[in-house]
């Protein structure tokens, strides 16, 4: 039974991941820390002031631990002051709904992922899996009326989430809602690779948002040309376009940390100087190891540099940031090994005594 909130909230962020993350200690203590992701950090800007509840999924055993402990709305203490609904939606469920759809099927139709004369196929098991996906969007749904006050703000945020808002809309018609992909959107060709049926569903669920809004217009005109397809329009819907910034303010303070100066300290001593004295020029690239950030192709870029431009030699190094993603999923782990073993490879072909030329961080 959820309780009532203690005030309803004129601004809601809905996400799969929220802005705090739960270990649960040996000593069966709760250990929080800030949210991972660009999604996280896009939104991070919304302080305490706005009258904001922020609705994300629990991840793992610790996630769930804290929302059987406080009912699901969380310490502030924990969250930066933030006030935060975190749903306990079943693990098996949350498993088909994140990784069974949202990873294996959505995230590949709009990154152009499949290869497709082999993939993909949606049989009777990818049909179990979004009678889950439904589940968990609708989780939100209910979740974000119970917590929006009259006529609040509702943004929903990506791909996990695309039934959210015409869920939420049947439920609460007074509010203002928003939906907002980070990722690319397909053509009509690639999006078509889904069942039709599951297809006119994603754009109906979106639809039911007063705003769709996507990072650039070519995503945006692959979205209304998929509704004008499948749908024959976009009915009443805005389409937005919206780039989604860093911080700049909290970078620059950020910077200036101690314990910045103790980490650029530990990175020269990885890059080291050339025989000669002079300080090595850095090639650096910070991603999760996810198959759309092509992280085996900019290594082999830099083996390639290495080979056409001798010159360079012992005088470069490539610091890679490559923090495991999705490793519940094969592929996800097949591509973070393969990360490591061209990294390995350009080593034995270059490196010398001195010199590494790569330097590959695989944690987060």
């Amino acid at each position: 039974m959820v309780t009532e909130p203690a005030s309803r909230a004129k601004v809601l962020v809905a996400s799969n991941r929220g802005p705090v993350s739960y270990t649960l200690r040996d000593d069966g203590a709760l250990e929080a820390k800030r949210g991972g992701g660009g999604l996280v950090s896009g939104l991070s800007a919304i302080g305490q002031d706005a009258d904001a509840v922020w609705v994300c999924a629990a991840l793992g055993d610790g996630d769930r631990e804290a929302v059987r402990r406080t009912d699901g709305r969380l310490d502030t203490g924990d969250t930066g002051g933030q006030r935060v609904r975190m749903l306990g939606i079943a693990p098996e469920v949350y498993a088909d709904a994140y990784n069974g759809v949202a990873n294996s099927a959505l995230w590949f139709v709009h990154h152009l992922l499949y290869q497709t004369p082999l993939e993909p196929s949606f049989g009777p098991e990818f049909r179990a899996r979004w009678a889950s996906y439904e589940t968990y969007n609708r989780a939100f749904a209910e979740a974000l009326a119970d917590e929006a006050a009259d006529g609040a703000a509702v943004l929903v945020q990506d791909y996990h989430l695309a039934l959210v808002p015409g869920m939420l809309r049947a439920l609460r018609p007074d509010l203002r809602i928003g939906h907002f992909s980070h990722t690319p959107w397909a053509p009509v060709d690639y999006f078509r690779l889904l069942p039709d049926d599951i297809a006119r569903q994603l754009l109906r669920g979106i639809l039911g948002a007063d705003r769709a809004a996507f990072l650039t217009h070519r995503w945006a005109g692959a979205f209304t040309a998929c509704c004008t397809e499948l749908l024959g329009g976009t009915g009443n819907t805005a389409i937005g376009v919206h780039g989604l910034g860093a911080d700049g303010d909290f970078l620059r303070e950020r910077a200036h940390r101690p314990d910045v100066d103790e980490r650029i300290v530990t990175l020269r001593g990885q890059i080291g100087r050339t025989s000669a004295g002079e300080e090595r020029k850095t090639i650096v690239r910070v991603d999760r190891t996810e198959l759309s950030k092509n992280i085996v192709r900019g290594l082999l870029a830099y083996r390639l540099l290495l080979t056409d431009r001798p010159e360079w030699r012992e005088r470069v190094v490539h610091v890679a940031f490559a923090y495991p993603s999705r490793q519940d999923l094969a592929v996800y782990r097949e591509y973070t090994a393969e990360v490591q073993r061209v990294a390995d490879e350009i080593n034995a072909e270059f490196g010398t005594e001195g010199w590494v030329p790569v330097v590959l961080h695989v944690e987060d």
